[in-house]
């Protein structure tokens, strides 16, 4: 390998953790709020401005998710691998904790809503 070929090695690897760096923390709208699934169905919407407990109870299930501090993490499941407690806890937009097992998705929603148009009513 040239000296050359090491200088455009690193810029495509410098390039590429700028990236990732800007569309994980930079490139992401603080969350607004919650929205709980439970196999596809809306469970409830809640603000990431109000501290709460959530307890989610369903024919899957039951899971514990805590809303603290502008955050969202899932505290307690007693599904078999628990993997959904492994997950950092969520802030921004489109960021999502998931629990296959009892079917429950918690994903973030931002500020702007999506407005339809004419045709779409």
């Amino acid at each position: 390998m040239k000296k050359r070929d090491g200088y455009l090695l690193a810029f495509f690897l410098i390039a590429a953790a700028v990236t990732a760096v800007w569309f994980n923390v930079l490139g992401k709208d603080a969350g607004e709020r919650i929205v709980v699934t439970v196999d596809g169905e809306e469970f409830g919407m809640y603000p990431l401005s109000q501290d709460r407990v959530i307890d989610v109870e369903n024919a899957f299930g039951v899971n514990r998710i805590v809303i603290k501090d502008g955050s969202a993490y899932m505290e307690a499941a007693d599904c078999p691998d628990k993997y959904c407690m492994t997950y950092q806890p969520i802030t921004k937009t489109n960021q999502s904790i998931i629990c296959l097992p009892h079917r429950l998705v918690v994903q973030v929603e931002g500020t702007q809503y999506l407005e339809t148009d004419g045709i779409a009513r």
